[in-house]
């Protein structure tokens, strides 16, 4: 039987195998710690028993890693030297296997593009594939309507020259007139095939021309900023896209008494389009041609709103509204700070991945919008017994279009070429609204009202540009883009700190001919609401009194209160950061025209007895104060029909 401290000793000692003895040896000094051990020293440090092991310990306990190599290799200069690795002091392989220290390939931070072996290890490696994804999108919306009306009596007789016909045909020939005047405020050298090709081709050449001048600002420049009706207001005014449209006027409520109501205006013609354009949105773009970019606005109001109202036979005296009529054009150049501007900035990348665009690159965005309204009306009403209630007008047309193109993909856009840019809105509104009314009344007190005016035309424009910030390429940029042209599939590791990234994958677009980015919009609303309404009130019936013994009779007439309306938002996202080799010409042009009558409306409070007929031609107005409208007048004759004394 083993004694006691016998045991002792195994338990002790168990799995602590040892070698005590040291054997004489020559030794080769490894040891380069601040503390070096002399070279003479042989004897082998003793293990220390303060926190033994256990066989439990030796399962789970991890053994030491090295230290981790910061991400981004622009930090490995400030890594200590490789011996700094070692561990101070030799291990202990009896009590656990230390990791031995990794082999890390350091980059070799130095010159140029040369160099073999390790050093192109950390090089910047590049990808080429063919990408780009190009856009032409051209939306077109029409909406004509015609509401023509001729309602007459029963045993009517219309005339034998067709004057009825000859009405829409001198409105249209009106409108032309009104066209023509509004076009006439517009530069001939902006007149704009409307398609997505044909601004195009208009922005090849205007921007050719902008360089023959030597960047000479267009007549029509103006600074950035919000404008009402042609002033630059400060501050500014809500946001034309932060400003609701003006909403469709309602009918009425007439009630349920005797009379005749007739509503012919009230016509609502909406246009409203949006362009997010986020093609070119990058952190970087170089071009190395020349970079033009030019936003423009063009707005016109046209109006003719002369109307003839004679109201007789009510002791009272009438309600008449006439005029009052709005026009306003509202244009909001803005520009923000780029989207990355609040994001920090770093290394490139080591891998770059080029999307390459053999010739030129379009993203061409266009938008046409056109609403034509054909509103003219002649009206009679004569009963005398009856609730009459005409509604003529109340139309509504609309168009709305939303295009959102591109993603916020490349890190950098590369450009060989000359880089070509323009968003332009052009927005018309023509409102033709004459009248020709008379209310008759004949043995009774009616209450009269006639409303031929508030018209309101209205134009809201906004371009909203991101980024936008210009620089002269340095000596980086063209060396980035000469490795490029020539198709290199490394960089030097310098060249990442030249281009703002974020430490991924480095996106980029490159394209070996020019760039074309364009964001059009034509809106136009043209309206003809020509009306002629005669409205004759005869003493009701005895039995029609007795149902309504108040004896109210009403008349009213309403030809006004149309709506015009053109709302347009460009929203171009552009990199934060360019870099131009060639010239830069950007350029803000504006202009905007209301163009209303030059004479106001006759409204007549006249005797039954004093009315004499009349040839309806007066929708020959003109905006020119020197133009004479041609009129022509009969002899008065009597009639029974009163409608048939206005169009004999």
């Amino acid at each position: 039987m083993a004694s006691a401290s016998f045991i002792e000793i195994i338990s002790h000692f168990a799995g602590y195998l040892q070698i005590f003895e040291d054997i004489a040896r020559d030794r080769i000094e490894y040891d380069e710690t601040l503390a070096s051990r002399p070279a003479d020293d042989y004897t082998t440090l003793r293990p220390s028993y303060d926190f033994p092991l256990t066989p439990d310990d030796m399962e789970t306990r991890a053994g030491p890693t090295p230290d981790l190599i910061p991400d981004d290799p622009a930090h490995l200069n400030r890594v200590h030297p490789v011996k700094a690795l070692i561990h101070p002091q030799e291990p202990d392989l009896d009590s656990f296997p230390a990791s031995p220290a990794q082999n890390i390939r350091l980059p070799m931070f130095g010159g140029g593009g040369g160099g073999g072996g390790d050093a192109d290890y950390y090089r910047i490696k590049v990808e080429y594939q063919p990408g780009g994804e190009q856009s032409e999108v051209d939306v077109n919306q029409h909406n004509i309507l015609y509401d023509n009306t001729t309602l007459l009596p029963a045993d009517a007789v219309l005339p034998a020259d067709g004057l009825t016909v000859r009405l829409d045909a001198d409105a249209l020939a009106t409108l032309q007139r009104m066209a023509d005047d509004a076009n006439g405020h517009i530069p001939n050298d902006w007149w704009i095939p409307q398609s997505g090709t044909g601004a195009t081709g208009f922005l090849t050449v205007h921007d050719a021309d902008l360089a023959d001048r030597g960047g000479t600002p267009d007549a029509n420049s103006v600074q950035p900023g919000y404008y009402l009706n042609g002033v630059l207001q400060d501050p500014a005014t809500p946001a034309p896209d932060l400003t609701p449209l003006p909403a469709a006027p309602t009918l009425p409520d007439t009630g349920h008494g005797l009379g005749q109501w007739a509503v012919l205006g009230s016509n609502d013609s909406t246009n409203a389009a949006l362009i997010v354009d986020e093609t070119n949105s990058a952190r970087t773009m170089v071009v190395m041609g020349d970079y033009f970019k030019t936003d423009a606005m063009f707005q016109t109001n046209t109006t003719i709103d002369h109307d003839h109202i004679s109201v007789s036979g009510g002791l009272g005296t009438p309600s008449l509204t006439s005029g009052g009529d709005v026009a306003t054009n509202i244009a909001d150049f803005v520009q923000h700070p780029g989207l990355y501007s609040t994001i920090p900035v770093t290394y490139a990348g080591p891998n770059w991945s080029v999307d390459v665009v053999n010739g030129d690159y379009y993203g061409v965005h266009s938008v046409v919008q056109n609403n034509y309204l054909f509103n003219n009306d002649v009206i009679t009403q004569t009963s005398a017994d009856t609730h009459y209630d005409l509604v003529g007008g109340n139309n509504q047309l609309g168009n709305l279009a939303q295009i959102f193109d591109g993603s916020i993909h490349y890190d950098l856009i590369v450009v060989q070429g000359t880089y070509h840019g323009m968003n332009v809105i052009f927005q018309n509104n023509i409102l033709l609204n004459n009248d020709q009314i008379k209310m008759a009344a004949d043995g009774t007190d009616p209450s009269q009202s006639v409303s031929s005016g508030q018209n309101n035309l209205l134009n809201e424009g906004t371009i909203e540009n991101y980024g936008g910030n210009f620089s002269p390429t340095n000596s980086a940029v063209q060396t980035i883009d000469g490795l490029l042209a020539a198709g290199a599939t490394s960089l030097d590791p310098n060249l990442g700190n030249a281009i703002a990234g974020d430490g991924g994958t480095f996106n980029v677009l490159y394209v070996t001919g020019n760039y074309y980015d364009v964001n059009a919009i034509w809106q136009n609303n043209v309206t003809s609401d020509v009306n002629v309404i005669y409205q004759l009130q005869n003493q009701p019936s005895a039995g029609a009194m007795s149902h309504h013994p108040d004896g109210t009779v009403t008349q009213s007439v309403s030809t006004g209160n149309d709506v015009l309306a053109n709302d347009a938002a460009i929203i171009d996202v552009n990199p934060d950061n360019t870099y131009v080799n060639g010239h830069t010409y950007t350029d803000s042009i504006l202009v905007q025209a209301n163009l209303l009558p030059t004479h106001q409306d006759n409204a007549v409070n006249a005797d039954t007895h004093a009315l004499v007929p009349e040839l309806i031609a007066f929708v020959n107005d003109s905006q020119d104060a020197a133009h004479s409208a041609p009129t022509t007048t009969v002899p008065a004759i009597a009639h029974n029909d009163p409608m048939a004394s206005m169009l004999h």
